[in-house]
């Protein structure tokens, strides 16, 4: 079946499930109609908004990291700002279930414990994780939480640094780098994290303001 590159059945398919809140049906139409690739050229090159709503839309709940990840980071930009959201929220969904289905059960148990403040336990897990695979990115981003929930800045930012070389659009781990290089008495490099996640969110007034904020703080003190 010929690929709808324009997305105009895909705008149908988000128009009916606005209306019916019917996720599963939503689903079930997109996996029948459109593959991963073509879901990312409508998301990144359609001029229509409701067909880029659409599409990040399908790759939040279809979208694998490896096919998805760079696509859906991009559209952080994106002019929209009803994409810009549903596509942070879609990169957290592709990045919890970027591993094997094994290793996206243990994620889960690691977020649970954070959440129950089972710190302890929660860092042991991640480590367990990281063992078993070491390039998945969302154990590290993980447990550079626990470290920073637990106030070891200095590892946090290590593992923080470790999420960017595997996922570089992880906005998570570029702004809690940032945050711990603050703690850490690091501005400038911390500076240069802000504007790194402010070239991948631009229209981020709070990231803009905290940039500015900091250059003015480092011009001011130059002895940092």
């Amino acid at each position: 079946m010929r690929d709808d590159f324009g997305g105009s059945l895909l705008v149908d398919y988000f128009k009916a499930f606005l209306q019916d809140h019917d996720l599963e049906t939503f689903r079930g139409r997109v996996l029948a109609r459109y593959n991963e690739g073509t879901l990312g050229r409508i998301l990144s090159s359609s001029q229509v908004v409701m067909a880029r709503r659409a599409a990040v839309l399908s790759l939040a709940l279809v979208g694998t990291f490896e096919g998805s990840n760079p696509v859906v980071g991009r559209a952080l930009a994106d002019s929209d700002p009803i994409v810009r959201a549903m596509a942070e929220d879609a990169l957290w969904a592709v990045w919890f279930r970027a591993d094997t289905p094994e290793n996206n059960q243990l994620l889960d148990r690691i977020r649970a414990l954070i959440g129950r403040q089972q710190l302890t336990e929660a860092e042991a897990l991640a480590t367990r994780l990281i063992t078993i695979a070491p390039n998945f990115a969302e154990a590290y981003n993980q447990r550079a939480f626990a470290y920073f929930l637990e106030g070891r800045l200095a590892e946090s930012a290590a593992d923080c640094q470790q999420v960017i070389l595997r996922n570089p659009f992880h906005i998570g781990a570029i702004e809690g780098l940032a945050k711990c290089q603050l703690g850490l008495d690091r501005p400038h490099d911390a500076l240069k994290s802000l504007r790194r996640a402010l070239k991948l969110r631009p229209h981020n007034d709070s990231l803009r303001e905290m940039v500015k904020s900091l250059e003015l703080t480092i011009e001011s003190d130059g002895s940092k």
